[in-house]
């Protein structure tokens, strides 16, 4: 994948909004106002509202959910995650408009009460088909909202997959009984979205049996530091992570992937690594992994470092525990080039649990500032990375960096609020989240 420039990053962000904001309105040109009033008109425009502004929502947060389609023409996925969430709070929203004034208008028009279900009327089978719609994403958002933490991300994960169920749903239901469907030009729009559908479905599952995923063999599992270690790969079809971005890895089609930044790249010979910290069972089995093992790989993603390393503004690092990979290849860059004033912060709980501590102790252009916060007797900064203490070491006004951080989220969302009032400008700050 090659990498595309901050502006063009921007550019793309505006027409894919655009392209939702205009694609979901769209369906409403074909609702045809023929009603008696102004209130039943009222009535079938909130239900079309709905119907057709909240299914194109739900449906543009499912074809977004395919981080491999969409990340060929968007790479910054922490974004596109954060767009994903919106337009399912959004459709989640203005869906019930639907079932609410479309049960309103047929009893004012029709006398009839669309929610008396007899199952052996077509009508009220294809009704029943909208209830369990509504039924399925009550489910998704109250398992999301209310449960993730206490179910746990597996658990939260396979229950979330019931989500796949809402574009069919919503597709039969329209053509059965969508009257802007059944009687508009909208129906080729939405026989399109149907087919689209079906290609969806299929690539999702090529992507999971490894049709797109790279074949990595691995070379050797080099020790970073304690329960920490630095798998090097390489490749037989070569791809071109940029700095600070990561892959997806699994060892099986089975398997569920796992993000890693890209901590080692060799352009020359299409060797890549990835560092990974014990916690779990994939990134144990990392940490014995032998060579000759094959791993398969997607991607990369991420923008993490684009902008900030596309200026020349003094840069600061933080980090915290393995937060630290995604700054190796950067830090690597900015020793060789020496074009600017650069910090990093690194936090951790022990000596023993600071990643590279050789090569980052080694570093003579960049300076280095430990904070480690289990040790009494460490010489240096003890306690939490702070604003205090980052304003201690650097020479200049916190607001003439620019700020990139990654570790625990609490950590960065701790710095990231503390940044703010202290009057660092928002777009001078750059955070990664991937260990969510």
């Amino acid at each position: 994948m090659t990498p595309i420039s901050a502006q063009r990053l921007r550019t793309a962000k505006v027409v894919l909004g655009l392209t939702i904001a205009v694609t979901s309105a769209l369906p409403m040109l074909f609702v045809q106002l023929d009603e008696p009033s102004t209130r039943l008109a009222v009535y079938k425009v909130l239900a079309k509202t709905g119907s057709l502004v909240g299914g194109m929502f739900l449906l543009w947060q499912f074809f977004l959910g395919f981080r491999g389609a969409v990340a060929a023409i968007l790479p910054d996925l922490s974004w596109i995650v954060e767009l994903h969430k919106k337009l399912g709070q959004f459709g989640t929203l203005i869906i019930p408009l639907h079932p609410i004034f479309i049960g309103i208008y047929y009893l004012e028009v029709f006398d009839r009460n669309v929610y008396d279900i007899d199952l052996a009327s077509p009508y009220s089978r294809a009704v029943l088909i909208g209830m369990v719609l509504l039924g399925v994403i009550a489910f998704v958002v109250i398992s999301s909202a209310f449960f993730r933490k206490k179910m746990g991300f597996y658990r939260w994960f396979y229950t979330h997959l019931s989500s796949y169920l809402i574009p069919p749903l919503l597709i039969i239901h329209g053509f059965v009984l969508g009257e802007t469907i059944g009687t508009t030009p909208f129906a080729y729009i939405w026989w399109g979205l149907a087919v689209l559908m079906v290609l969806f479905y299929a690539y999702r599952i090529a992507h999971k049996v490894g049709l797109f995923a790279t074949r990595l063999r691995v070379i050797r599992a080099d020790r970073a530091a304690a329960d920490t270690t630095e798998v090097v790969m390489e490749s037989q079809r070569r791809i071109r992570p940029a700095l600070g971005q990561f892959v997806y890895l699994r060892r099986r089609p089975a398997e569920n992937s796992h993000p890693y930044t890209v901590s080692t790249y060799d352009p020359e010979e299409g060797v890549l690594g990835v560092t990974a910290k014990k916690d779990g069972p994939q990134t144990t089995m990392l940490q014995h992994v032998s060579p000759g093992v094959r791993m398969m790989v997607d991607g990369p993603y991420g923008v993490f470092t684009r902008v900030a390393l596309s200026t020349r503004d003094p840069l600061v690092m933080i980090a915290g525990g393995i937060g630290i990979t995604p700054f190796r290849r950067v830090w690597q860059l900015l020793e060789e080039r020496r074009d600017r004033e650069a910090w990093l912060f690194y936090g951790n709980e022990f000596y023993d649990d600071i990643v590279y501590r050789d090569e980052i102790d080694a570093l003579e252009h960049v300076r280095v500032v430990h904070v480690l916060n289990q040790e009494p007797d460490f010489p240096g900064d003890k306690g939490f990375i702070t604003v205090d203490i980052l304003a201690s070491h650097l020479p200049r006004d916190l607001s003439a960096y620019r700020f990139l951080l990654c570790g625990p989220p609490v950590m960065v969302r701790t710095l990231e609020s503390a940044l703010h009032v202290s009057h660092v400008p928002d777009d001078r700050v750059a955070h990664e989240l991937f260990t969510e």
